[in-house]
């Protein structure tokens, strides 16, 4: 949903609330049984008749499409409200379902339980924004793992199950739209009607069926014909049986309706059958589509029948071959030359190197000078191993070969009358050494400009980044209202500590960039090294956002009050962060947060060594 269509119906959002006011409409709600419902129903109407669920939440019915429409308009950095039902008795000796047809969301939905006398709501449904009917055994989904860490005050007894199993309680269920994350945007939620049902057993699990597997897998190559699975929800005693089906890679295995099974790509996937009483429910079978060449030695062998030739005759054929698990198979470490414009990290099987050549920097010419042969200079490229290897590599979809001798290079820049970027490429490369033994990586070469490149140092210079200080809110009343961390050096590390202000809720703080220029409808690769991050328990971790904060010019006005976040986490490593600038000109908040959760930890630190963008040109 676009925001002009969001600010449209704002407008009549407040027209229609205005309307209801002068009117003196009053709210009817249904009265509360003694006794539990078997199955309660709300309507679209119904809906739009709700109580608000916190004060910037609220309802309407829109007859043309028969649906009730739930707004947050709130438009803060906590940006969500929404509508409560009416109070249901309920016996927690039996299942709960809570059931609602989406038909649209912008961006988010939470959907909570409130049970009568305590302060806790406790999750149900958070951080979803998917349409169709959504259907969930409510006490399950409370005591997940993905909610264990939310419900947090007062514990509803994880170590023995729900703390009113087999009662019978008053209880109602908040409704909430959520906008985009530190993002000033009211939010709509579209619904067909809800339910809660309270008289089936609880769905304890799913069994996949099929003749197809063998060691709790489907193991075929690619293009063989389709196999059927099926799947069981226990008890057999529930009455629907229905099950949703889906595939984790549809590129690799595709699955219908009825549970039947393509295998479409070489690969591995999984096939997740749901039941659709109750989605928190579901199995899971592995699907390995082969190629049929998992032999080291087949492989090889294949791979001298493709065709080489700089064409992309056999293409197809090769990417089959690259993702093929062989006996053994590994990712091939390289090592390159050093130089200025390299930056190289690496995942299971693939090292990325980006490029970002600038022929008007001295130190680039003169390195690419010094590599200068035939026009072209390469990136040299040392495997590990011993002896000779054949090198088969299929860049930009057309294939080549050739006999690695001491090391083969990847090109970056070109050198006709003057220097120039070379384009932007992606290669897929198997390395078949003399020896038998078989390697791959892949490599992307990416023409790119750096536009921020920041070490330990330079994250804690005042004159590159700014600690926000409420005390100075005249001079820059957006950085300044942000909460602050703390920075210190420790080798080659920033350590960067929360450092809230002390009327903050939350524990987090961060630093601010100085502004930033990208060329405009560029996208941005940020590459953020996280050396390490502390923790209070199990549950309670340290984690690391960035956020973006947009300007009209250099010196211009801000966009927006609030930072964007564009990305978040809670683990070390190097962290690869792609977005698309809505403006050219932006600072960027790199944030330490005490958790996302109910509880805080106020001595959450991060260290970090580098933060590097670029410009994909």
């Amino acid at each position: 949903m676009t925001k002009t269509r969001l600010a449209i119906r704002t407008l009549l959002l407040f027209s229609f609330l205005a309307l209801l006011a002068a009117c003196g409409k009053a709210t009817t709600l249904p009265t509360t049984t003694s006794t539990p419902e078997i199955t309660t129903v709300y309507d679209a109407e119904d809906i739009a008749d709700f109580g608000s669920g916190t004060p910037a939440g609220t309802a309407f019915y829109q007859a043309d499409d028969d649906t009730a429409v739930i707004w947050n308009v709130d438009a803060s950095l906590d940006n969500y409200g929404g509508v409560q039902t009416p109070t249901i008795r309920l016996d927690f000796s039996k299942a709960v379902v809570f059931r609602m047809e989406v038909v649209d969301c912008y961006s988010q939905y939470i959907v909570k339980l409130a049970v009568e006398g305590e302060s806790e709501y406790y999750y149900v449904l958070s951080d979803s924004g998917a349409s169709g009917v959504i259907s969930i055994n409510v006490v399950d989904a409370m005591l997940s793992t993905k909610y264990q860490t939310k419900n947090t005050q007062p514990d509803p007894g994880y170590a023995s199950g729900w703390k009113y199993d087999g009662q019978i309680k008053n209880c109602s269920f908040h409704i909430l739209a959520k906008g985009p994350d530190g993002e000033k945007q009211t939010a709509e939620l579209v619904l067909k009607s809800v339910s809660v049902t309270n008289d089936t057993e609880a769905v304890t699990g799913l069994t996949i069926l099929s003749e197809a597997i063998s060691g709790d897998a489907i193991t075929r190559l690619k293009g063989s014909s389709a196999v059927q699975v099926a799947a069981t929800i226990a008890p057999l005693s529930i009455g629907d049986q229905a099950v949703l089906w889906t595939s984790l890679d549809p590129s690799v295995a595709t699955v219908s309706a009825d549970g039947t099974v393509a295998f479409v790509g070489v690969g591995v996937t999984a096939i997740v059958a749901t039941a659709a009483i109750d989605q928190s429910k579901s199995a899971s079978v592995s699907v390995n589509v082969i190629s049929g060449y998992e032999d080291p030695a087949a492989l090889a062998t294949r791979l001298t029948q493709l065709a080489f030739d700089g064409t992309n005759t056999d293409a197809q054929a090769f990417e089959d071959l690259f993702k093929t698990t062989w006996t053994g198979s590994t990712g091939q470490a390289f090592t390159t030359a050093s130089a200025p414009f390299l930056a190289v990290r690496a995942s299971e099987h693939f090292a990325v190197v980006e490029n970002y050549f600038n022929p008007s920097s001295p130190s680039d010419v003169n390195f690419a000078a010094q590599a200068l042969s035939g026009g072209t200079s390469k990136i040299g490229i040392t495997l590990e191993g011993t002896g000779g290897a054949t090198v088969y590599r299929m860049i930009d979809g057309k294939l080549y070969s050739e006999r690695y001798a001491a090391s083969f290079g990847a090109v970056y820049a070109e050198h006709a009358a003057a220097w120039s970027k070379t384009a932007s490429y992606e290669e897929s490369t198997i390395v078949v050494w003399d020896d038998g033994s078989v390697r791959k990586y892949g490599l992307s070469i990416l023409a790119t400009t750096l536009i921020g490149s920041y070490g330990a140092s330079d994250l804690a210079d005042p004159a590159q980044w700014r600690i926000p200080d409420r005390a100075l809110q005249v001079e820059d009343p957006v950085v300044n209202a942000l909460s602050p961390a703390s920075v210190s050096i420790d080798g080659d590390r920033a350590v960067i500590r929360q450092d809230k202000y002390p009327e903050a809720k939350y524990c987090f703080g961060g630093i601010v960039s100085d502004i930033l220029a990208a060329p405009t409808g560029k996208d941005v690769e940020l590459i953020l090294d996280v050396v390490s991050l502390n923790r209070m328990n199990d549950y309670v971790k340290t984690m690391w956002e960035v956020k973006v904060l947009y300007y009209q010019a250099l010196d211009g006005a801000v966009v927006s009050a609030n930072p964007i976040k564009i990305a978040s986490g809670n683990t070390t490593g190097v962290q690869t962060i792609a977005f698309t600038p809505a403006y050219r000109f932006f600072r960027i908040y790199l944030v330490v947060n005490g958790s996302d959760i109910g509880a805080q930890f106020a001595d959450a630190t991060m260290q970090i060594r580098s933060l590097k963008l670029y410009s994909l040109d």
